[in-house]
């Protein structure tokens, strides 16, 4: 419970008899003039408490200091409880804490949260609610997010609530605040900074607790998740200074035409080839294969050595290979839980029918087993396989898929596609080889794939072939 929890329930409920709001504001005043604001020798224990200010309503500056004895006690108590009001008002809540009874910076001792108020309009790159949720697990911090009074179906607009290990000075907040939007709109391709109010850069702005429409109730929200918080201590190293110059913005860096180097270019390609990776390969792998086409990509610009974000730069006694290498396996790790959350079974039962179409089908997965395989040459002599597999699973059961494997004597790119895709398939199926001869071995063995649609060009129709074979549960 927050101390002092009768002035909270005073604002949550306003309608208290005026003779018991006089009696807390007037005891309110008293316990305010008792707080040792200077005391800088708080015991382990207590570091995680949070401490912030309160208003009866946004139109005043009169606050008063409350402390949680937690962050979990706060959201239960200040940003749970709904309120609903056909007007924008009621109480408010600030981050920080005050040294005297008037809502304004120069009064501010320290802030104990950090809060993103996403203001996004229709014509937004908009985040959601539920990539932003995302994003804080995949980083393991704990967090609050509410819907604000003007969110809607349309356009969500919602507050991220995350507090701090211990309370930030105020000569340091902005450099741990930047840091600590830095990192998550890295997990959003830099969208965060283009849709949060700039408020986040003062201490003692005050926000409206969990209020809503009483036409909009059905999008409105409000939730917490455990996780750890954030790190005053670490977010000052990275001595981020995002998002501080409101011209600034990740995806704002130079890049070159019809290329994929910019900051958002970049991340966003290297995501493309880790979803295609998903399931189909270990976690050591994607990472050793992201690294690669990070270099193969962006020669001299590379992702994971661009030390402008702060998780890519080298740590005490670390190389600037070593950094982004690390700085690579926590990106794929965090995607990768990503993707494991959002993945949908498919279907395994086993359907045994004749197919229901021959239009070329969506990318899709689903079981599928190898039918035959054919040896061949290509016109210049080099080897080939052209594999018939069945798909026995799902609404496309009955559906046979075509897929041709290149061996040697081919273009090394074609080679390469293939042997990675036929290494995928022994693993799956256990064979002795990726040679052609014992693809063979694994007629009528049940395996999980991707089926992809190949469109069609140059006259040529659409088509379907294997995506990848997955090999990971």
């Amino acid at each position: 419970m927050v101390k002092e929890n009768s002035y909270l329930n005073f604002l949550v409920y306003p309608h208290f008899e005026k003779c018991q709001a006089k009696y807390v504001l007037r005891r309110e005043l008293l316990i305010y003039n008792n707080i040792n604001v200077h005391d800088t020798t708080t015991k382990r224990e207590s570091i995680m408490s949070i401490k912030f200010a309160v208003q009866q309503t946004a139109e005043t500056r009169f606050v008063r200091n409350r402390e949680a004895p937690s962050f979990r006690d706060f959201y239960t108590t200040v940003l749970e409880p709904q309120r609903i009001s056909e007007l924008k008002d009621g109480p408010t809540f600030t981050p920080s804490f005050f040294r005297a009874p008037e809502r304004n910076m120069e009064n501010v001792i320290a802030t104990s949260l950090i809060i993103f108020d996403v203001d996004q309009k229709p014509g937004d790159d908009q985040v959601s609610l539920e990539e932003v949720e995302d994003a804080l697990i995949d980083l393991n911090l704990e967090h609050a997010v509410y819907t604000s009074y003007s969110n809607s179906a349309d356009c969500p607009r919602f507050r991220i609530v995350m507090p701090l290990d211990r309370p930030a000075h105020p000569n340091e907040f902005l450099a741990v605040s930047a840091a600590a939007l830095e990192q998550l709109d890295d997990f959003l391709d830099g969208r965060l900074l283009k849709v949060i109010d700039g408020c986040w850069r003062e201490t003692a702005r005050c926000y409206y607790t969990f209020t809503t429409h009483p036409n909009r109730r059905n999008g409105a929200i409000s939730f917490y998740n455990p996780g750890n918080p954030l790190n005053v201590l670490e977010l000052k190293l990275a001595q981020s200074n995002y998002g501080i110059d409101a011209e600034y913005t990740k995806t704002g860096k130079p890049r070159a035409p019809g290329t994929a180097v910019g900051a958002q270019g970049r991340s966003m390609e290297l995501n493309r080839i880790l979803g295609g990776l998903f399931g189909s390969a270990t976690e050591a792998q994607i990472v050793q294969k992201i690294f690669e086409v990070d270099q193969e990509q962006n020669p001299g610009k590379e992702y994971f050595h661009d030390q402008s974000y702060a998780r890519h730069r080298p740590r005490p006694g670390e190389s600037n290979d070593a950094a982004a290498y690390r700085a690579c396996r926590s990106w794929v790790k965090s995607h990768l839980n990503w993707l494991r959350r959002k993945a949908r079974g498919i279907d395994t039962t086993i359907i045994k029918r004749a197919a229901q179409s021959k239009e070329p089908m969506p990318t899709h997965e689903a079981l599928i087993k190898l039918k035959n395989i054919k040896l061949g040459k290509t016109k210049s002599g080099g080897e080939t396989a052209l594999a018939e597999f069945e798909i026995v699973s799902g609404e496309h059961a009955g559906r046979h898929v075509w897929h041709r494997f290149y061996g040697n004597g081919n273009h090394p790119t074609a080679i390469k596609i293939s042997g990675e895709m036929l290494e995928k398939l022994k693993t799956a199926t256990k064979l002795p080889s990726t040679k052609f001869a014992d693809v063979l071995k694994a007629k009528d063995l049940v395996v999980h794939a991707r089926i992809k649609l190949k469109p069609g060009v140059n006259g040529y129709p659409a088509q379907n072939e294997i995506g990848t074979f997955f090999t990971q549960p």
